[in-house]
């Protein structure tokens, strides 16, 4: 059995009663695995897991039955799928009952790394909706940009900020998605080090931090925009409290939703000042780590106005086009020069994008990162081999798994071949990155930061 501070089981045992010893049976148990599919780069990577089943409310996730070693796997790399825990997937399920996804949203993800729900909400939303994903802490920030650009989608934003931050949004978004910091009850299982990390003082903290970011968040809302709130622990510090807080203030409704096709998933409705709605997940009643997430809608009628496009951005000249032309399909896209690299933005939300440069935000990741056109030669980013852009002047060079791991740690290798220049590099069906070749010699341009550092 876990070794559990005394404070926890003790506020276990008060809100289960007599379930409490199954729940601490369960959190001494194996954690199951899951991961989530990008549904456009699925192909024909499914058939990697063997016994994988389905996870009800995510429509690409599955349990896996054994964990393989994932840092070993091209397809992971690739972006073909993302490793998430299975709980944490009802954001779905919440959103399609909340939100019409068949119309063109704005989103934003307020607290988001490492991109778990990021990713999702990237697959879920069309591509008339755009969505800014964000992360306060820089070293997470950067592991967001990466996750989000292996899965490719041109319509994201990635910035480094304070919620506080985005006073220049205010009134701008249908839904914020907030997974906020906590205490971290819920991965007791997981992770055997936030048992240590975890007492009262800090649960405190974290609920006093939660209800800061909940009242920065409804200012961004629009009327009848929806806040989608989850933390991962159980205690009603952190999960109702911070909600009760926000509600007091009026001009905001908890939204039911309907959990009748999820056995295991239990509803308790709080009426502390307020009724408030929220969805537990528990290890001994579903096949998941622990969870919590609330719904709200904004009722109060406020003003929406979307930055402006700033009056000086840098399109890109005829020239740089028509090399831009040569290398990739144009068609649906704008190209803008930003800190001397060329950007791609879906032509439909090219001026909500654009937008966002006329704020104070700090930008990590615009659109779909093309690369540098110099010499009339496209110097490819590798960004632009994770996207769903159609390339046109790249030739393909198939790898084995030996070749592609030695590939993803960065690893020059002799290909044996006299091809000379730009080369896309895949494993099967996995898109991996870019290489320069030069004769049976070759430069390995993927990232340094993303290499696999571990040897087989």
């Amino acid at each position: 059995m876990l070794q559990l501070p005394e404070d926890f089981t003790l506020q276990m045992e008060a809100d289960l009663g007599k379930e409490a010893s199954d729940f601490f049976n369960a959190l001494s148990s194996e954690s199951p695995t899951s991961i989530r599919y990008n549904p456009n780069k699925q192909s024909n990577s499914q058939h990697y897991f063997d016994g994988s089943s389905s996870i009800p409310w995510a429509s690409k996730g599955m349990y896996i039955e054994k964990r393989p070693s994932f840092t070993f796997d091209p397809y992971f790399h690739a972006g073909h799928y993302y490793v998430q825990e299975a709980s944490s997937m009802f954001l779905e399920e919440a959103l399609k009952q909340c939100v019409d996804l068949t119309e063109s949203l704005r989103v934003l993800d307020l607290c988001a790394a490492p991109g778990g729900k990021s990713t999702h909400l990237s697959s879920l939303i069309s591509d008339d909706s755009i969505l800014i994903s964000n992360e306060v802490i820089s070293t997470r920030a950067s592991i967001l940009v990466e996750n989000l650009t292996k899965w490719g989608k041109a319509n994201v934003i990635v910035c480094n900020n304070d919620p506080e931050h985005f006073c220049d949004l205010e009134n701008c978004f249908d839904v914020v998605v907030i997974d906020a910091p906590c205490s971290g009850e819920g991965m007791f299982r997981k992770d055997k080090e936030s048992i240590n990390e975890w007492n009262l003082n800090n649960v405190n903290i974290c609920s006093a931090r939660q209800k800061r970011i909940l009242h920065t968040a409804s200012k961004l809302l629009r009327t009848n925009g929806v806040i989608i709130y989850s933390t991962c622990t159980f205690n009603t510090k952190e999960d109702v409290d911070p909600i009760n807080d926000l509600l007091e203030d009026g001009g905001w409704e908890s939204i039911k939703l309907n959990t009748e096709n999820f056995p295991g998933i239990v509803e308790r409705e709080s009426k502390i000042n307020n009724e408030i709605y929220g969805y537990h997940f528990y290890p001994h009643k579903i096949k998941g780590e622990g969870f919590y997430i609330s719904v709200l809608k904004k009722t109060e009628t406020e003003e929406s106005k979307w930055p402006k496009v700033m009056k000086n951005v840098d399109f890109t000249d005829k020239k740089t086009r028509n090399v831009l032309s040569e290398y990739i399909e144009t068609d649906g896209f704008d190209f803008i020069q930003h800190n001397q690299q060329t950007l791609a933005l879906p032509i439909n939300l090219k001026n909500e994008m654009l937008g966002i440069l006329n704020t104070s935000l700090r930008i990590k990741k615009f659109g779909i990162d093309l690369g540098q056109v110099i010499r009339e030669e496209l110097i490819p980013d590798q960004a632009l081999a994770m996207s769903q852009i159609p390339l046109k002047k790249f030739e393909t060079l198939i790898l084995s798994k030996e070749q592609a791991i030695m590939y993803l740690q960065k690893k020059d290798f002799n290909t044996s071949t006299n091809l000379k220049g730009w080369y896309l590099m895949k494993y099967e069906n996995a898109v991996l990155g870019f290489a320069k070749l030069i004769g049976n010699r070759m430069n390995n341009t993927y990232p340094k930061e993303w290499r696999i550092r571990s040897e087989q």
